[in-house]
């Protein structure tokens, strides 16, 4: 682009000298331009451009001496390029016979349009050849940071940031956020490598994809350019682990200080400090007018009308009217005949109604007492309501979240339909028709809690659309971090899981300490704790479950982890959580999809925020304390290594790992998952390493393995 907008000066200042330098005689045909044979008075005010040619102190060719003031005179060059009004030199230029006084404002828009045109054009071509370079290699967005400059490519809005992204576990997070349309920015340490890896994924995902580099364990790199390296940026997934592989001894370690301490504690902890430095924290509820019927309307009662059971044969009426800066519907209800009496607005016609932007209904109403229900009616057909109750006399905003709508069968209103999918964000973009309805049922034919009263009166001052803050980090650990954090003795940890127990390098407690640096980042976050991560039937369908409180154990899969990770981000109510995630144990949790995001997200909201587990008998989250720095015993160890549980994880898995870890042995060749523990007996692996296997455990002591 730099070339081209250099170019494109250059240009145009020959083109301005060249005219400049003609002059010929010939009737006038523009606007633009004053006739040789009709020259009047100049402007009063002359321009920047006249008052920087002033004239010398002592004549000279091509200049005419002062003249009095409002004097018109021409110059004694034969090409009047320019001529003096009193004792200021007015620039001139003859097209064609044609003379441009260059000191009129207008004429200098015009330049100043033509040249901005000249300089967007030039800009324009720039830009489109970059993108067909782009296009060429079949990325539909690929531009890493080098230097921390501005990417190449096209830039990304409102995109997720993936830390991790080249990990097993986190290049399924950016493929399912791909396939589900959202735009990627994947971070990563070499960028080269992870194109290669994403070569086949950008042109089969909807989204778009940039990679940039970064090292979570090099702080510095990351502050040289926050803003930069987060351009697009609204949401981040960080899901990383420590790589292993042969060390320059021989043995079996963390390589290239990629330690549990130096990624899942500093690592988490240096993204958390730049996203504080390029992102603005969301964590209040935002709200917005559909309908306000006070003083300052923005929709009013003229767009809303009764509808009563007469349409049905019923004799119940009401009526809506305006009440001191409110609308007030009143009527009187008879339960024998439908039942009901509603307000609702008109139908939408010839418009498209969105609620797609919210994440549900505030009302803000006088209530009599009484039990109401609020409708959402799509242009599909399809119903969704949620009851509210009133109090008489008193004030009171109503907070509707739409995930709790119940859908409604199109064959009877007052039934539920179950095989009707939640309200989603899409549904909800073509709404046909809102209501409010007060009816002697609840659902499924059974009566109103509250009692169907004959008369109502039900003041309404506005409806709301309210959005809840997303998460704006979802963060992947593990679980058994916080039952590690609640280890108070050696007795304790004996009587635990195997993880517990052996906590090699100290992962549990960094990554637990890595957790609290997002809980304590002031960002609204989600924290997800799958348990044994597993190669087993990765294609079959298991039911999920999600638990909080870290008692539980099992296994689940990367896929199913980056579906809970994806689903989280889209979800409001999963902000402020943190919950353990395993495949279900049930006989008959194989074969049902626990992965849908509706199944997920109901789960999901049935899951209480981390300030408040108390309230559900969940034990407050414990410290976050630095490893002990006591060892195991030979003896502990083999205790350990005979666990039936070891055992039996080791014969069905024996490459995978229980704790998220990379193997880094073939320095990108052929990479096989590693576990973060691998146990040695006599100073050989338990289980000889295989093509394309790990060991199950690795302990060490100070930094070396244990013989």
């Amino acid at each position: 682009l730099a070339p081209g907008l250099i170019f494109g000066s250059c240009l145009l200042l020959v083109v301005v000298t060249f005219l400049f330098a003609t002059s010929s005689s010939a009737p006038p045909t523009s606007p633009l331009a004053t006739p040789a044979a009709h020259r009047g008075t100049a402007s009063s005010s002359p321009s920047f451009l006249a008052r920087a040619r002033q004239p010398p102190s002592r004549p000279q060719p091509g200049w005419r001496e002062y003249a009095p003031a409002g004097a018109l005179s021409t110059v004694h060059s034969p090409n009047r390029r320019s001529r003096r009004r009193g004792d200021v030199m007015v620039p001139r230029v003859d097209i064609g016979g044609f003379e441009v006084d260059l000191s009129d404002p207008t004429i200098q828009a015009y330049v100043g349009g033509a040249f901005a045109a000249v300089l967007g054009g030039i800009g324009l071509l720039a830009g489109q050849q970059q993108q067909q370079q782009d296009g060429a290699s079949g990325w539909k967005a690929s531009g890493p940071l080098r230097g921390f400059g501005s990417p190449a490519g096209p830039s990304v809005t409102d995109a997720v940031g993936v830390f991790g992204a080249t990990g097993k576990t986190g290049s399924r997070i950016v493929s399912d956020l791909l396939t589900r349309g959202k735009d990627v920015v994947g971070f990563c340490r070499d960028v080269k490598k992870a194109e290669e890896q994403f070569k086949n994924i950008t042109t089969l995902a909807s989204g778009s994809l940039v990679l940039r580099q970064a090292d979570v364990t090099k702080f510095e790199t990351l502050l040289e350019a926050p803003e930069k390296l987060l351009d697009g940026v609204s949401q981040l997934v960080v899901s990383l682990g420590p790589i292993y592989g042969k060390q320059e001894d021989g043995t079996f370690g963390p390589v290239d200080g990629m330690t549990p301490e130096a990624v899942d504690y500093q690592g988490v902890a240096n993204i958390v400090k730049t996203a504080q430095r390029a992102m603005v924290p969301k964590t209040e509820v935002e709200y917005k007018d559909i309908y306000n019927f006070g003083w300052n309307q923005v929709k009013g009662a003229e767009e809303w009308t009764n509808f009563d059971d007469t349409i049905m044969g019923g004799t119940s009426k009401s009526e809506l009217k305006p009440a001191g800066g409110m609308i007030k519907w009143e009527g009187e209800l008879v339960t024998d005949g439908g039942g009901f009496c509603g307000m609702r607005t008109k139908e939408f016609e010839n418009q498209t109604v969105s609620l797609s932007d919210f994440d549900g209904i505030r009302l803000r109403v006088r209530g009599d007492g009484n039990r109401y229900k609020f409708t959402v009616s799509l242009r599909d057909g399809r119903r969704y309501q949620h009851p509210f109750q009133t109090q008489k006399g008193i004030i009171q905003d109503v907070e509707l979240k739409f995930e709790n709508f119940v859908a409604l069968s199109t064959q009877n209103a007052n039934n539920a339909d179950y095989s009707c999918e939640p309200l989603s964000q899409a549904d909800r973009s073509d709404v046909a028709f809102l209501n409010i309805v007060l009816s002697k049922f609840e659902f499924n034919g059974y009566p109103n809690p509250a009692g169907v009263p004959e008369k109502f009166s039900l003041l309404l001052e506005k409806i709301e659309g309210f959005s809840n803050p997303k998460p704006q980090i979802v963060l992947v650990t593990s679980a058994a971090c916080e039952r590690n954090a609640r280890i108070t003795s050696q007795e304790e940890r004996n009587a635990d899981i195997p993880i517990v127990q052996l906590n090699p390098n100290g992962i549990l407690n960094w990554k637990y300490k890595g957790e609290f640096a997002v809980r304590n980042s002031g960002f609204s976050y989600t924290v997800v704790r799958p348990c044994g991560l597993t190669t087993i039937n990765e294609t079959e369908k298991y039911e999920l479950e999600l638990r909080q409180g870290d008692i539980i154990s099992g296994a689940i899969s990367r896929s199913e982890v980056a579906s809970l990770v994806t689903t989280s981000l889209f979800q409001p109510g999963a902000s402020g959580k943190t919950f353990e995630a395993r495949r279900s144990e049930a006989k008959d949790g194989k074969g049902k999809d626990g992965v849908a995001p509706a199944v997920i997200s109901r789960q999901i909201l049935t899951l209480v925020p981390d300030s408040e587990r108390f309230t559900r008998g969940l034990p407050v989250l414990p410290p976050a304390l630095d490893p002990p720095a006591a060892e195991l015993s030979e003896e502990e160890k083999e205790k350990v290594l005979n666990d039936p549980r070891v055992r039996a994880k080791r014969e069905a898995e024996p490459g995978e790992q229980q704790v998220v870890g990379r193997d880094d042995t073939s320095k990108g060749k052929n990479l096989v998952s590693a576990p973060s523990i691998v146990v040695y007996r006599n100073g050989q692996p338990v289980e000889e390493n295989k093509a394309n296997s790990a060991p199950s455990f690795v302990v060490y002591r100070n930094g070396q393995l244990v013989a």
